[in-house]
């Protein structure tokens, strides 16, 4: 939110992302994001509610954040040598006049064969049960051979998506 210039206020939506499953991510993550939009605007009916959510895709699997450090050792595992697909998500909704915009972009991102310590470096130093898929944006720098797709590695937000459906339900940018 900071990238588009606009004040914002932060509410964790608190919903069970665990009850919404879907086996196309794209599906799944805009049907997050859609349901983390109407919970905050029940608590906030005249504000504009910006949500997402994000999953990485590889050969049929979601790979949501993992459970724990082992889960995200196997999860760069799995990724390592091998392209997957990074799918965010965005929803804007209008809570006043109940307009829900959503959208799906996905990035395309080809790690290289990693070694086993590189990855137990990599989940010791970051917060990676936060991850989908249990990277970050720095682990795109260190790890991708080839990305390509939308932009939305480093923010795991459509940002330029979501400057236009701002615009769209009035926000002024």
């Amino acid at each position: 939110m900071n990238l588009v210039g606009v004040h914002y206020e932060t509410c964790p939506a608190a919903i069970n992302e665990k009850a919404i499953r879907h086996d196309d991510p794209a599906v799944l993550t805009r049907t997050l994001a859609e349901a983390k939009a109407c919970k905050v605007a029940a608590a906030y009916p005249d504000a504009v509610i910006v949500s997402g959510d994000a999953v990485v895709a590889l050969g049929g699997r979601i790979f949501e954040k993992p459970r724990d450090l082992d889960e995200a050792a196997q999860f760069l595992l799995e990724l390592s040598g091998n392209e997957f697909q990074f799918v965010t998500a965005v929803a804007v909704l209008h809570a006043g006049t109940q307009k829900m915009l959503s959208a799906v972009e996905v990035s395309n991102i080809l790690f290289r064969p990693l070694l086993e310590r590189e990855i137990q470096n990599y989940i010791c130093a970051y917060p990676v049960k936060t991850f989908a898929g249990a990277f970050e944006d720095d682990a795109v720098l260190r790890f991708a051979d080839r990305v390509s797709g939308s932009p939305n590695i480093g923010t795991a937000m459509p940002v330029s998506r979501l400057t236009l459906m701002l615009r769209e339900v009035g926000v002024e940018i």
